[in-house]
């Protein structure tokens, strides 16, 4: 995908926001030894001093805890504003649970990734390193919730000319099949076409859309959904 980072063979500089010194220090550390691959460039314990750290330290990457000194939900702020100050920083949430409130709440406020708590360092090192390539992360059951969630928000996103006006409306037909869970084959069948012509569609949709497989293309119907007319 143009403009897609690459996957790197360099220390990748790492902002870290989390709600206590004492975690940034584990958090800091931990990364310095993984694999040779983060560099954390700057430390926050609020929200306005991680929008500070943004301009700063110019991170690639940045890893922003839900609960800052400054609030229960203020790393959501420090989420919002990267995405619409800082597009080029790969952002991932550290969240308190893994309840759907607060997954959906970190994807609406920009980030790309999600981790909580609960979960092992290995797979929040995997998910920076995923979300700083260019993926989404999330486990199976956020990606679940989340899709059953956003679907009919979705949906509703294709039906709106200022978010999906590139589409044709037989695409529309099918990138709502796909948003619904379903293969090309059930998509086929559905609407009266071959296999080969769906994916045909598929793929005309990721070129006019700028994603590459299903989880963007879902994503980005929840993005037009969730970001203010105009903007």
């Amino acid at each position: 995908m143009p403009g897609r980072p690459q996957k790197a063979n360099f220390d990748i500089p790492v902002l870290v926001a989390e709600r206590d010194s004492l975690s940034i220090e584990l958090l800091s550390g931990a990364l310095r030894r993984c694999q040779a691959f983060f560099d954390v460039v700057g430390y926050s314990l609020t929200a306005a001093e991680a929008i500070k750290k943004l301009t700063e330290c110019k991170p690639r990457l940045a890893l922003i805890s839900v609960a800052l000194r400054d609030g229960d939900t203020a790393g959501y702020r420090v989420l919002s504003h990267i995405r619409e100050h800082h597009s080029n920083v790969a952002t991932v949430a550290l969240l308190e649970d893994s309840s759907r409130e607060q997954v959906l709440e970190a994807f609406r406020s920009g980030a790309r990734g999600v981790v909580s708590r609960d979960q092992p360092f290995r797979l929040l090192a995997k998910s920076l390193r995923r979300v700083y390539e260019g993926e989404i992360w999330a486990s199976n059951d956020q990606i679940g919730f989340v899709f059953e969630t956003l679907n009919r928000e979705a949906r509703t996103a294709l039906r709106t000319p200022a978010r999906m006006d590139q589409l044709t409306p037989r695409e529309k037909e099918v990138v709502a099949h796909v948003v619904d869970g379903m293969s090309n084959a059930e998509i086929g069948v559905t609407l009266g076409l071959s296999e080969h012509t769906v994916r045909n569609y598929i793929m005309k949709v990721y070129d006019k859309l700028g994603v590459s497989n299903r989880v963007q293309l879902t994503w980005q119907c929840v993005e037009s959904f969730a970001s203010p007319a105009g903007s």
